[in-house]
C-alpha cells in the first residue's frame, strides 16, 4: 500500500521468512555456528540446544541451518513436537522418506528400521540430523524416546544426532531431575537474546536497502525508541516499523515521524495513555465466569467450598488448603457420596480406599491429554487441585475456593509433580497372577473397543502405541492407569472433551 508513496521495491518489514532480509547480527552468527558446529563435529554431538524468546529469530536461524548443511547430511525438521512417541517416529520417517508399510504401529519394529537406514547413511558416509521446532512443548515420555534415539550408535559415534529449538522454558524443562539423563547428553548449548540498539539500527537500515530504499525513513532517535518499545525482538520490530511505515503513508509524511511511532506502538503492542474503561474489565471477568458457571462441577467435603470463580492475578502465590483437605476433595470426585479420608501426603493406599495413584512427572499438555483432575504439587505443604481445563487457563479449589488461573502463572508456581488418582479392580490388588491380569484387560478391551480380543498381549501392545506409552506389552501401572481412565466412567477436566 505505501510501497509507491515511499519508493520502496517490496515490503520491507514482513514478518515471513525471505533470505533477502536476513540479517544476521554477531548473536545469530554465533548460534549458527554453534548448530554447524555440532553437526559437523564427527556425530559426536548427542543433542545441541538452541533457545531464545519468541520473535529473536531462532526459526530464520533453523532455516539457515538446513540450507548451510554438507551434502552428506541427511535432515528431519519436526515443527509440531507435541505429539505422542509413536508420531515422533511416523514424523521422522516422513522427513527421510521412509515408509511405514507393515509396521506403522509396531514401536519396536519401526525403531529397528531406522537403525538399519541410519547404519546404510553411516557407511555411505553422511550424517543424520533431526531438528525439533519450539521443543519446549516436547510431552516428557517423547522427550525420552528422543533419548532413546541417541542410544542407536556405532563404537565411534552417534549414528543419530538432535536439535532442540526452543523458547526459555526448554532450559527450565532440561533442569529436573527426571531429565537429568537427557540433560547430560546435551554437548553444546547457546541462548538467542534479543538485539542490541545498535543491531537495531543495523537491523532496520538492512531491511530498508533490500527494500529499496533511497533515503533514511527513520531517524536515529526514532530507532532508539523502536528499540525500548520492541526490546530488540526482531519480529516486533518488523511489526511495530511496517504499521509506523503506514501510518506515515496515511499522514503523507515523506518520513516516519514520533507520532507515528506512538500510532503503531497503540496497535501493535497495545500501549494506551490511559486505562480501560472499568466496564469493559467487569464485562471480561463476568463473560470468564459466566463460562466456568455451565459446567457441571459438584463438590463436597467437610470444609465448605466458595462456589464463586476468581481470577487470579498473574504475579499472586497460589494459596491452597491443607494437604489433607485436598486430598479428601480428590477422593470426593471419584466417590462423591462416601466419606473418604487421606491425611497423608502421599498416594492414597490402594488397598484401604480402592484407589490407584501415580505420582508422575510432566507437563499441562501431558495433564490435558489425561483429561482428568489431578493434584499439582507446588511444593510439599502446598497441593492444589486442579479440577478444569480450558484453553491456557486452569480451574482448581484454592484456599479461598473455585478460582481460574493462567497457565504462565501456574508454570511460575509448579515444578512437573502431580498426583493421578483412578479406581482400581480388586484384582489388581495386593499379590496379582498374570491370569487375572488378562482377564481384566479382556474386560476393558471389551469396554473400550466393544469387541472380544484374541491376543492380550498383541492388543495391550497396540493400545500403549496409540497412548504414546512404551510398547512392550507388559501391563504396568502406567498401562493401568491409561487402560482404566478410557474404561471407567469419573469425574473429567472438560466434560466437554471426546473421551
Amino acid at each position: 500500500m505505501y510501497l509507491d508513496h515511499f519508493q520502496l521495491k517490496q515490503t520491507p518489514f514482513s514478518i515471513t521468512p525471505d533470505p533477502d532480509f536476513v540479517y544476521l547480527s554477531e548473536k545469530h552468527q554465533e548460534s549458527l555456528a554453534h548448530l554447524v558446529y555440532g553437526v559437523t563435529r564427527g556425530g559426536g554431538a548427542g543433542f545441541v540446544q538452541l533457545t531464545g524468546e519468541v520473535g529473536t529469530g531462532k526459526t530464520t536461524v533453523s532455516r539457515l541451518f538446513l540450507q548451510k548443511l554438507p551434502e552428506d547430511t541427511q535432515a528431519a525438521l519436526i515443527l509440531n513436537p507435541n505429539i505422542s512417541p509413536l508420531e515422533l517416529l511416523h514424523n521422522i520417517y516422513k522427513e527421510f522418506g521412509l515408509s511405514t508399510r507393515g509396521i506403522k504401529t509396531q514401536m519396536g519394529a519401526l525403531i529397528e528400521k531406522l537403525n538399519e537406514q541410519l547404519l546404510k547413511w553411516y557407511e555411505a558416509g553422511k550424517n543424520t540430523v533431526v531438528i525439533i521446532d519450539e521443543a519446549q512443548n516436547l510431552p516428557r515420555d517423547t522427550l525420552e524416546q528422543l533419548r532413546l534415539l541417541t542410544n542407536l550408535e556405532t563404537s565411534q559415534q552417534k549414528l543419530l544426532q538432535i536439535i532442540l529449538i526452543g523458547q526459555p522454558e526448554l532450559k527450565t524443562t532440561m533442569q529436573r531431575r527426571d531429565l537429568r539423563q537427557l540433560a547430560q547428553r546435551i554437548t553444546s548449548r547457546f541462548h538467542l537474546e534479543p538485539l542490541s540498539a545498535k543491531e537495531t539500527q543495523a537491523y532496520i537500515a538492512h531491511r530498508l536497502h533490500v527494500a529499496g530504499a533511497q533515503r533514511n525513513l527513520f531517524k536515529p532517535a526514532l530507532v532508539k525508541r523502536i528499540h525500548q518499545l520492541t526490546a530488540g525482538t526482531p519480529r516486533l520490530i518488523n511489526t511495530l516499523c511496517d504499521r509506523a511505515l503506514l501510518a506515515a503513508y496515511v499522514d503523507e509524511s515523506p518520513t516516519v515521524q514520533n507520532k507515528h511511532i506512538q500510532i503503531a506502538a497503540r496497535e501493535v503492542l497495545d500501549l494506551k495513555n490511559s486505562q480501560p474503561w472499568p466496564w469493559v474489565a467487569a464485562v471480561a471477568t463476568l463473560m470468564v465466569v459466566l463460562l466456568w458457571w455451565v459446567w457441571p462441577e459438584k463438590v463436597t467435603t467437610s470444609e465448605p467450598v466458595q462456589t464463586q470463580t476468581t481470577i487470579e492475578p498473574q504475579s499472586q502465590k497460589v494459596t491452597t488448603p491443607s494437604n489433607a483437605v485436598t486430598w479428601q476433595r480428590y477422593l470426593q470426585l471419584w466417590h462423591p457420596d462416601e466419606d473418604l479420608l487421606w491425611t497423608h501426603n502421599a498416594c492414597p493406599d490402594a488397598e484401604e480406599l480402592g484407589m490407584a495413584c501415580l505420582r508422575r512427572q510432566g507437563n499441562f499438555n501431558q495433564i490435558a491429554r489425561l483429561n482428568v483432575p489431578v493434584i499439582l504439587e507446588l511444593s510439599p505443604d502446598r497441593l492444589l487441585l486442579l479440577t478444569g481445563h480450558k484453553g491456557d487457563h486452569w480451574q482448581g479449589i484454592s484456599a479461598q475456593g473455585k478460582q481460574l488461573w493462567s497457565q504462565d502463572t501456574l508454570e511460575q508456581q509448579w515444578f512437573g509433580t502431580y498426583y493421578v488418582l483412578w479406581p482400581v479392580a480388586a484384582e489388581l490388588i495386593g499379590d496379582t497372577m498374570p491370569e487375572q491380569v488378562a482377564d481384566w484387560v479382556t474386560t476393558m478391551a471389551q469396554v473400550i473397543d466393544n469387541k472380544p480380543i484374541d491376543d492380550v498381549t498383541a492388543w495391550v501392545t497396540q493400545f500403549q502405541q496409540k497412548n504414546g506409552l512404551l510398547a512392550d506389552g507388559i501391563v504396568g501401572q502406567e498401562t493401568q492407569m491409561a487402560l482404566s481412565l478410557q474404561a471407567y466412567e469419573g469425574p473429567r477436566l472438560n466434560p466437554k472433551m471426546e473421551k
